[in-house]
């Protein structure tokens, strides 16, 4: 019977990262982050925090001026993120080699005879002796 499995398919896709820090140089841990898509810039496009060291990564997906807003305990700063370009390639499967063989019972029963022959056969062929 066939074996049946599950491809692996991997996207890459361009990240943005936007760092905060206070004027001191501490980071702006768990900040509150609202992104705006140049498309619209009424809507938020995407929210979260930033991380412990005041980052926060996203990736935009259309061109143009990408506006990231970071605000924590009557702090804030803004910032405009230029993306020219952007590019999500997804790639293709591939056939990968198995350790479960690829031949049925029958023909490896078959590859075993001819081998086990071929052995007889030539200890047959030297065990006859010298003729002169």
């Amino acid at each position: 019977l066939p074996a049946w499995s599950h491809g692996a398919i991997a996207t890459v896709t361009r990240t943005f990262s936007v760092e905060a820090r206070y004027s001191s140089g501490e980071p702006m841990a768990l900040a509150q982050v609202v992104v705006y898509s140049p498309e619209n810039l009424d809507e938020p496009w995407t929210t979260g925090q930033t991380n412990e060291t005041g980052e926060f990564v996203f990736s935009p997906d259309a061109p143009g001026n990408w506006d990231v807003v970071i605000r924590q305990a009557g702090h804030g700063t803004s910032v405009s993120v230029p993306v020219e370009t952007t590019t999500q390639a997804q790639a293709q499967p591939t056939a990968v080699a198995s350790s479960e063989p690829s031949t049925s019972p029958l023909q490896r029963w078959a590859s075993a005879g001819a081998a086990l022959w071929g052995l007889v056969g030539t200890a047959l062929f030297f065990s006859r002796g010298k003729q002169s």
